[in-house]
């Protein structure tokens, strides 16, 4: 019989039972979905990296012999060594790109994988295994000849294979924003294709100890490098490390959002329905029902659905989201395969909603267990209201009839409002991280490209280009030096990779803050980049240590300034700086507003036009987009299942009140009017809480995106309007959907039914 009644009351309830179901379902579709995937992208980086035996350690120096390799050999926690040739070549094709070289010696550690074509060959001289990226951005295929050219070099080797490298999961972008494949790549050879006696520049280690306990047992044993990098700095490991971050994060985040109203719903539609079932419920236990089949009678309302809706989602969310999400990153993040991830944590969530929903439903049904039969066969007292003091007051009488309605019926249901406000409110972050998002992406664009930088053309410079080469191309085109180098930095005992840039100030590069606005910078600035400085704890007026890779001089400099840029992190100062350092400004590339540059002068490897690289950050920012397009779909559901669910709720609560007002002679226009005030008005409470937080959240997000890219603290306030139209649209829709069925109120029967 109870199996029966259950039928019925799910049937009499569906749309709150539905609803109920859904934000169960959406909790943990997002939180095993985007979990999955996030820890899917974190096992194959692992799984690919232990296939490829990856390196965690990288020593540069000139010129490494085999006196060296024995060295770090016979050092008891090193478990490989690899030694290469690592330099910088330019391809001779369409967008001159800078293709990085490797000439392997044994090709053991942080080994080449290939993908089309055959197997590193290390004794072929005349063959080279390429990005498999860059291969198809240039159309090259297996049997196609490349002239690279380097160091007044040019050699032209046939493609043997193309493939991936577990260094460049994640390319470190060179003239962009973001990875081109068009103007960057690499490429493996056999150290016997080097044209002449090569000399080892590089050594990868692998090894099982700590990398900073390595570094000091490291230099007891040799003192012939000039650089140690560890995996931690590694520019692609740290990019694939802060994305799997960011990913975990919105995983642990935004599901709560949905549990919250999940559970509030269920614990306000129980409650409605106990209340409403008191002479039921005491007729049962006058037949001789048990409390305690009555509560797992109840209880098993809410775990029907949470558990099917937990089901569901467990099962979905793994199969759906990460294919959702891993096409746009595989766009990114290279690596040979890309599957869905489990760990044991993905229960948590679900665990914890069944939990949860059985103590609120246990909540709603106990204390009507605790009365006699004869007690639960009488209507429940009706709720008195607490504010009846205020209706004495003036005030209150100047009050409208609908704001005085609506107060009061907000005071009698103060769980079911809440939810609603707590609904809006969710809905609300959602929408604000999503529009945030949008707008930070197309503000990082805009401030870098005219913020920052208000040159059209960036000259880069060949290697070998002489100093007389050079000023002649500053003059013809009234162009500014810009020296980029990668460099080390080191305060309090850590230790960061980051980028030096130095060129003077000449107007066409403006320092900015992290509010967009310019900065002062001159010959005696040393300015550090927002996201180095909290990285390092390093404020103004702090000393630092730092040293160009490959260089082994340190120079102490003091922070004079903050600035922020979305792109480069690190250091800027004056090539005048530079020199009171006692270190050369050696220039890479030249910046100037004249748009029309004669690529072939002498001196000049390429030019790279802003319109070019503007072009290609849309093109390669789809990933984005589709998160913003996820949180915007979610917001939308979660808007109309909370305000429709519990629309419908308090519709049903107040069909006798609104009867009531019919039979005394209001309008229908008038009651819908009220239904809609009071509907609309916790709309705009729940989004004015909301923004805050939604800021508040989108912030933190945004902080998470990697070492290598601050977010500009400034949002349009078009997108709170955005999120406000959506909200009220929304509001105003479903509850018009609703207060239409105020026209065919049955008066007679509704005021038949005893008031809660």
């Amino acid at each position: 019989m109870l199996y029966k009644k259950l039928i019925r009351d799910l049937s009499s309830h569906k749309l709150q039972f539905i609803a109920i179901f859904l934000m169960v379902f959406l909790a943990v579709f997002i939180y095993v979905g985007i979990g999955s995937e996030a820890f899917g992208f974190d096992q194959e980086v692992k799984s690919y990296y232990n296939e490829t035996n990856m390196a965690n350690v990288w020593v540069y120096g000139d010129s490494f012999n085999s006196v060296s390799v024995d060295k770090i050999n016979n050092m008891s926690s090193v478990e490989g060594v690899e030694r290469q040739l690592s330099l910088t070549a330019k391809g001779d094709m369409s967008y001159d790109p800078d293709v990085d070289l490797r000439f392997v010696e044994n090709n053991s550690v942080a080994k080449y994988y290939p993908i089309t074509g055959s197997k590193l060959n290390l004794s072929d001289e005349d063959g080279i295994w390429l990005d498999d990226k860059f291969a198809k951005a240039h159309n090259l295929k297996v049997g196609d000849d490349i002239t690279l050219k380097f160091n007044g070099t040019e050699i032209t080797k046939t493609v043997r294979g193309t493939g991936y490298s577990p260094e460049y999961v994640f390319e470190v972008p060179t003239k962009s924003i973001v990875p081109d494949y068009r103007t960057q790549g690499f490429g493996y050879l056999s150290h016997e294709a080097f044209p002449y006696d090569i000399q080892y520049n590089t050594i990868l280690i692998r090894t099982d100890e700590n990398t900073s306990k390595f570094h000091d047992d490291l230099d007891d044993v040799m003192d012939d490098y000039n650089t140690f990098l560890s995996i931690e700095n590694h520019g692609s490991h740290k990019t694939v490390i802060s994305e799997i971050d960011q990913h975990m994060m919105m995983a642990d985040m935004f599901p709560i959002i949905f549990v919250v109203v999940a559970l509030l719903i269920l614990l306000t539609t129980m409650a409605r329905i106990i209340t409403n079932q008191r002479t039921v419920i005491g007729t049962l236990k006058s037949l001789g029902f048990s409390n305690r089949k009555l509560i797992f009678h109840y209880l098993s309302y809410a775990l029907l659905l949470t558990v099917s809706g937990s089901i569901l989602g467990y099962i979905l969310g793994p199969l759906l989201l990460p294919q959702l999400f891993y096409p746009s990153m595989s766009e990114f993040y290279s690596l040979p395969y890309w599957g869905p991830g489990f760990d044991i944590s993905f229960i948590e969530v679900p665990i914890a909603i069944i939990v949860l929903s059985v103590l609120f439903a246990l909540m709603a049904i106990y204390s009507i267990t605790r009365e006699s039969p004869a007690d639960a066969l009488e209507p429940k007292a009706p709720k008195i209201s607490k504010l009846r003091f205020i209706n004495k007051t003036s005030l209150w009488q100047k009050l409208s009839f609908n704001l005085k309605w609506n107060i009061r019926d907000i005071n009698r249901s103060k769980v079911r409002s809440f939810v609603t406000v707590v609904g809006i409110l969710g809905c609300t972050v959602l929408l604000i991280c999503g529009f945030g998002m949008n707008d930070g992406m197309y503000e990082l664009e805009h401030w870098q490209f005219t913020g920052i930088n208000h040159y059209y053309s960036q000259i880069v410079l060949e290697d070998n280009a002489s100093s007389s080469q050079i000023d002649s191309i500053v003059n013809k085109y009234n162009g500014t030096k810009v020296m980029t180098s990668s460099i080390e930095i080191k305060h309090n005992g850590i230790e960061k990779t980051t980028t030096l840039q130095s060129y003077n100030a000449t107007g066409i590069i403006t320092p900015n803050n992290q509010y967009e606005n310019p900065i002062s910078y001159d010959n005696n600035s040393v300015l550090l980049s927002i996201k180095s400085a909290e990285l390092l704890g390093v404020d103004v007026g702090d000393k630092i240590q730092w040293h160009i890779y490959g260089q082994d001089k340190w120079a102490n400099s003091t922070v004079t300034g903050i600035s922020a840029d979305p792109s480069t992190q690190g250091l800027v100062m004056t090539p005048h700086k530079l020199d009171e350092l006692g270190i050369n400004f050696t220039p890479s590339t030249v910046v100037s507003y004249d748009r029309d540059i004669d690529e072939n002068l002498t001196g000049i490897s390429t030019v790279n036009h802003v319109d070019d690289l503007e072009r290609s950050w849309d093109e390669l920012t789809g990933v984005f987009y589709l998160i913003v397009g996820v949180l915007l779909v979610f917001s939308l559901v979660l808007a109309i299942i909370i305000l429709y669910s519990l629309g419908m709720l308090s519709f049903i609560e107040s069909e006798r009140s609104f009867a009531t007002l019919k039979v005394i002679g209001f309008k229908s226009k008038a009651i819908q009017k009220i239904f809609l005030t009071k509907n609309l008005f916790l709309s705009i409470i729940g989004f004015v809480i909301g923004v805050p937080l939604g800021l508040y959240v989108l912030r933190i997000m945004l902080d998470t995106a990697g070492e290598n890219y601050y977010y500009p603290n400034t949002y349009s306030p078009l997108s709170i309007v955005y999120s406000l139209v959506i909200v009220i649209f929304v509001s105003l829709a479903v509850n018009l959907l609703l207060s239409r069925q105020i026209k065919n109120i049955d008066m007679v029967q509704s005021l038949k039914k005893g008031r809660e």
